[in-house]
């Protein structure tokens, strides 16, 4: 019986020996230097973000949380969506939402962007600002998480990476911008369509009403042979458009299919020169376009090649990524995200800091796959570097030659896509007879697209219609008219439009009455046109494909001022003139 007692005794001592070491071993392994030095990236990350971001957007609106919550309101509070993309009426609808400033425009948003915000719009706007803040705190969890178990790393490791976003990730949550969310969306659609294709096609069906590119998940679906998911997305499409238009009507859904989509698959949106864009379209554009105000010095004036090299670029990006991602001998969810992330910010007109944190589950996969620390670090670095504020401090090298370095983000990205590509390690494509016939086709489409486009941009001013040189010319400007002998305008400032009591007027009157000037969109864009307040005959001024509107007449009644966004952004208007006898 002792016996037994004593070898009871040896083997509880050994028992808690070995868990004493265990323990030991356990906290040793917390108290790594490895681990001390990533708990302190992580905490001075989040510090930076916090203070940075997170507590600023608790206490302030800045642009462009006003654009989803505005439209957010209009909708919940039924008011008339007929005028959804006018920037005056948005402005009005604005203040009655209770936003003074900042500005607030939606310029090229697809419909669903109006709904985003739809369960806050009850909310004050400070409120429902706090609200959102919240849904990105949630959303940028459970995509570490995400991202953690489909890359295998450990969930702090995982968070350092998403915390190395920094700009990007706080402007976020600053701007009350949408792209957390969205890379949730868009990673749940990737990662979860084998398991839950159910949540998958939901996922990219959200994704694609709101923001367009991410439609591209159908076609992943269908080259992963992931059916049910692609058949869940038609399904989720289906649902979600028809919730959409019962809760919208079809007035906006008319006016962004007939003037906005066009537009902005062309990349006329904003101010499209602009180089604090940072992509490649928007570098093609500033090089080989000018315009008198938005961009007087280009590389080479070749409106035409542009017109060649954008489809040119874009088709070869897309079926380059495609054909990777369908014949890759390494077969890895991060990196096919990778590279399809990449694909569409090259082919985009417009990126800002906050975009770039949809690379961020990538850059995970990539740091996952290196077993250098050396090269980990430096994927880590460039991450850091795309998504930092400090991309724009190249912008003023925007003339002539040395604009190339006013486009550090745009070569960043083409780098990552390569590396991408090549990482999924795709066989060389054969030059058989119908991938030579099919390259062949795809050139003579695209030379038919740009002698389209480049006729197109050659009509656009040839209507007669002369742009108005302004003392101090802006982004946005809109309603000519004549206080006296001077000409007035109303313009888009960082707070709104200066001079919201002048938006009510939709046509003029001649000075001796003959005449009305009103825009209308009876040939699907908007034009300026003439009546006759004798006979009743009207008169098409303006022939552009352009948007032409708030006209006024001249004090001497000869000619018509108006707002065009001609060879410019839609709805981003300058002011312009045309004689009403069309000389």
């Amino acid at each position: 019986m002792a016996g037994r007692y004593s070898l009871a005794v040896y083997l509880y001592t050994l028992d808690w020996e070995a868990q004493k070491t265990s323990s030991v071993i356990k906290t040793s392994a917390m108290l790594s230097p490895r681990r001390i030095v990533l708990a302190a990236a992580i905490l001075l990350s989040a510090s930076r973000l916090i203070f940075l971001y997170v507590i600023p957007s608790w206490q302030t609106i800045v642009t462009d949380f006003p654009n989803y919550y505005v439209s957010a309101w209009a909708v919940r509070h039924g008011e008339p969506l007929t005028e959804l993309y006018n920037p005056l009426w948005f402005e009005r609808a604005k203040r009655r939402a209770g936003i003074e400033r900042p500005a607030a425009l939606f310029n090229y948003f697809p419909p669903m962007n109006a709904l985003i915000m739809w369960p806050l719009a009850n909310l004050a706007p400070i409120a429902a600002k706090r609200a959102w803040t919240l849904v990105n705190i949630i959303a940028l969890m459970v995509v570490i998480h995400l991202t953690a178990k489909s890359s295998g790393l450990e969930w702090p490791a995982a968070a350092l990476i998403a915390l190395l976003a920094g700009d990007a990730l706080g402007n976020n949550f600053t701007y009350g911008q949408f792209y957390i969310v969205l890379t949730l969306l868009m990673l749940s659609a990737v990662v979860l369509s084998k398991r839950w294709p159910l949540i998958a096609g939901a996922a990219s069906a959200a994704g694609t009403l709101t923001k367009i590119f991410p439609g591209f998940l159908l076609a992943y679906f269908v080259i992963r042979r992931q059916y049910r998911a692609f058949m869940w997305s038609i399904a989720a499409l289906a649902v979600m458009a028809a919730l959409e238009y019962a809760a919208m009507g079809w007035a906006p859904h008319h006016t962004y299919v007939q003037e906005v989509l066009g537009r902005t698959l062309r990349g006329e949106i904003q101010d499209p020169y602009n180089v604090h864009w940072n992509t490649l379209q928007a570098f093609l554009r500033r090089a080989l376009v000018r315009d008198d105000l938005l961009n007087p010095a280009p590389i080479l004036d070749a409106p035409w090649l542009f017109f060649f090299l954008r489809p040119l670029l874009s088709i070869s990006v897309v079926a380059a990524t495609l054909y990777c991602i369908s014949r890759s001998r390494r077969r890895h969810v991060m990196l096919e995200y990778g590279a399809a992330i990449a694909m569409v910010s090259l082919v985009s007109p417009s990126q800002a800091s906050y975009h770039q944190f949809l690379f961020y589950p990538a850059i995970a996969g990539l740091i996952t796959l290196e077993r250098s620390w050396g090269t980990q670090f430096c994927w880590g670095l460039l991450f850091t570097i795309m998504c930092s504020n400090l991309m724009g401090a190249t912008a003023g090298y925007d003339t002539g030659v040395a604009m190339i370095a006013a486009f550090p983000r745009a070569w960043i990205v083409m780098i990552l896509w390569l590396v991408f590509l090549l990482m999924l390690d795709p066989p060389l494509p054969r030059m058989s007879p119908p991938a030579i016939t099919s390259a062949a086709a795809m050139i003579v489409v695209i030379v038919a697209i740009a002698v389209a486009e480049n006729r197109r941009w050659i009509a656009d001013v040839s209507d007669g219609a002369s742009r108005v040189q302004l003392v101090a010319p802006a982004d946005l400007e809109i309603e000519p008219r004549f206080v006296g002998s001077r000409l007035v305008t109303s313009v888009l400032g960082p707070d709104g439009f200066d001079d919201p009591s002048q938006m009510e007027a939709v046509a003029s009157t001649s000075p001796n009455g003959k005449w009305t000037a009103f825009a209308t969109d009876q040939r699907g864009n908007w034009d300026i046109a003439i009546r006759s307040n004798e006979t009743g005959e009207i008169r098409f001024l303006t022939s552009s494909s352009a948007n032409d509107l708030t006209p006024s007449f001249s004090p001497d009644g000869r000619s018509v001022y108006f707002a065009s966004d001609r060879h410019r952004g839609y709805r981003f208007t300058t002011i312009y003139q045309v004689s009403i006898d069309g000389r």
